[in-house]
């Protein structure tokens, strides 16, 4: 999901009170790890010379980091270095707009949420600054989290995707690059990430143009995904990430007009969970690379299902978007599900 600067959920409010109390909870859990000797790190590019180890498998999804997805909103309380990775919003090669207004449904998560309504729908439309002025003015700033930051970018081309990863290259603020290749080829109109032969293309034309590691993030709605999967990771992937929102609309009855001014948009949240989940299993057993499991991720007990599917992390979504401490609990509550369960780590648990 990709965070517009519009239509934000009025939740800072409730998100400072929640905030301090999962602070309070990580840290008093954090305090028994050492005599608990909870191992929750990952190496998400094992066969990557540079590595992307992360403390643990929590990490912020592209998009849905801060009000503006770019960490507008994170407070100092918010320690991102406990986390394993913050994935800010995609840039692309030329600043974009976005799509017209209305770009979510429902306009606050958080009320909607407390409400018990879990339809979560978006249209963004990768408002981002372009990637210029992304390396220039937004990612050299990144350092000051002290946190393991993945630039995500999304391009029309195969020879622009060479081209941004070139320019990525001599980038500062991260540590490696998640493409999202759930955008249109300018030269047929093709997704990418519905084509295992634009994915490969895509995926080695970074290859070509960087050593850092690479995470391709995948498209749900393909007829075949362990195809998709294996073409990506023949392009030169080091990690998976599955998956994005899914193709998805909503009609209000009485005003008779689609909820979204972009007709169509993505589906996220609980509905994306069981969808992705499924992508994750089959992918785990096709590929010999990481998986970053994405889509509905609510609580500790969700992450473990991802894991238990062949997930070697996950990205948090819509939950930052219903209250922005979200990673921060659902770590503490992951970590709980682990002492629950006598597990010291996390490796070798898919079924």
């Amino acid at each position: 999901m990709r965070r517009g600067t519009t239509n934000q959920p009025a939740s800072q409010p409730t998100t400072q009170r929640v905030t301090q109390q999962t602070t309070q909870m990580v840290r008093e859990t954090s305090s028994t790890e050492s005599a608990q000797r909870l191992d929750l790190s990952v190496d998400l590019a094992p066969n990557n010379p540079h590595h992307l180890r992360l403390a643990n498998p929590v990490m912020i999804a592209s998009g849905t980091f801060g009000y503006d997805g770019y960490g507008r909103g994170i407070t100092e309380d918010m320690d991102l270095g406990e986390l394993g990775a913050v994935v800010p919003k995609t840039f692309t090669p030329s600043p974009r707009e976005g799509n017209p207004e209305p770009r979510w449904y429902p306009t606050s998560y958080r009320e909607a949420w407390d409400t018990g309504d879990i339809l979560f729908l978006n249209a963004i439309g990768l408002t981002n600054p372009g990637i210029e002025a992304g390396l220039k003015d937004v990612t050299p700033g990144w350092d000051r989290w002290n946190a393991t930051c993945i630039l995500s970018f999304a391009s029309d081309s195969v020879k622009q995707f060479g081209e941004m990863a070139a320019m990525a290259d001599k980038g500062t603020g991260y540590q490696a690059i998640e493409l999202n290749l759930s955008c249109p080829n300018v030269a047929d109109g093709s997704l990418f990430g519905h084509s295992a032969s634009l994915t490969a293309q895509a995926v080695a034309a970074v290859r070509a143009n960087t050593d850092r590691p690479v995470l391709a993030k995948l498209a749900p709605n393909v007829p075949n995904i362990v195809e998709i999967a294996r073409a990506a990771v023949d392009g030169g992937a080091d990690a998976i990430s599955l998956c994005n929102t899914m193709p998805a609309m909503h009609i209000d009855t009485q005003t008779r007009q689609t909820v979204l001014g972009n007709i169509t948009g993505g589906l996220s949240g609980p509905g994306l969970r069981p969808i992705s989940l499924a992508l994750v299993y089959q992918v785990s057993k096709a590929v010999d690379v990481p998986i970053v499991g994405i889509g509905g991720i609510f609580s500790g007990e969700h992450a473990a299902e991802y894991i238990l599917a062949g997930a070697s992390a996950v990205q948090i979504g819509s939950a930052n978007l219903v209250g922005l401490n979200a990673p921060w609990r659902i770590l503490a509550e992951l970590k709980d599900w682990m002492r629950q369960s006598g597990l010291s780590n996390l490796q070798g648990l898919s079924i």
